[in-house]
């Protein structure tokens, strides 16, 4: 299986492949929604696509600002995480720099994953490959900025304005969509 990832990998743009740094542009935030398929292991291993998280790429990731939200909030329940401990993960280690607050950062995770998510269960029995299903992806709209081979998760680009608005939107119209 190893060479088969490795086979396919080959044949992608080497951006996608190995993870690019996200240049923000004018766009005062800037990260990836990261989707996880469903066929990694461990953890990465579940009957359906689930959404993983919103990361703000700051730091050698990116160039992407940080909100400061407040790290000992209390976090809500969502419907699109089923596991309370990772979902606390997720507002400490991204969410704190994507939101001011969980209950903003969570509604924004659960909102922008909805559409991508069903379309990659609806994808899931007839794609053969997690190249395949990030062409799909693209083929319907959805930037994708990075295959996290290790993981099997596709993650597409996102941006907000001063806001703080999340969108998802290609990294070449981050000036367009985010740019205030």
């Amino acid at each position: 299986m190893i060479s088969i990832l490795i086979t396919a990998a080959a044949a992608l743009p080497s951006s996608l492949v190995k993870r690019a740094y996200m240049d923000c542009s004018s766009a005062p935030y800037c990260g990836v929604l990261v989707l996880e398929t469903g066929n990694g292991s461990g953890n990465y291993n579940h009957p359906a696509p689930t959404v993983h998280g919103l990361w703000p790429e700051t730091n050698n990731y990116g160039s992407s600002g940080c909100m400061n939200g407040d790290s000992s909030a209390q976090i809500p329940t969502v419907s699109c995480y089923t596991d309370y401990s990772f979902q606390e993960h997720e507002w400490t280690a991204h969410g704190v720099c994507a939101a001011n607050d969980p209950n903003t950062f969570f509604n924004t995770v659960c909102n922008l994953s909805s559409a991508p998510l069903q379309l990659m269960a609806n994808l899931s029995n007839q794609v053969s490959s997690i190249d395949d299903m990030a062409s799909q992806m693209t083929s319907n709209g959805y930037p994708v900025f990075h295959i996290d081979y290790n993981n099997a998760q596709i993650e597409l680009s996102v941006c907000a304005g001063s806001d703080g608005v999340w969108q998802i939107a290609d990294v070449s119209q981050f000036n367009n969509v985010c740019n205030y």
